[in-house]
């Protein structure tokens, strides 16, 4: 799983979010944090694909936004009750 802030909060939804990670893998899950505005989590196939999502979009600019991605502490991204 991937933690990515630091994302434009009216311009990206989780689609957006898909379109930019599905580069570096599988996408299983996309959530956006609640009590976080501007962070998603990002459930990816396989570690692999997280190496390579972190390599190549953390402190990248987008929408005028750095974007911080990282490797979360989440195991997998649990729907909202």
């Amino acid at each position: 799983v991937v933690m990515v802030s630091g994302l434009h909060q009216l311009k990206m939804n989780c689609s957006r979010v898909f379109n930019l990670f599905c580069l570096y893998g599988n996408i299983e899950k996309v959530k956006f944090m609640k009590t976080i505005p501007g962070t998603a989590l990002v459930e990816m196939g396989d570690e692999y694909a997280v190496e390579r999502a972190v390599t190549h979009l953390n402190n990248v600019k987008l929408f005028g936004k750095r974007l911080n991605v990282c490797v979360s502490k989440q195991h997998s991204v649990v729907p909202s009750q």
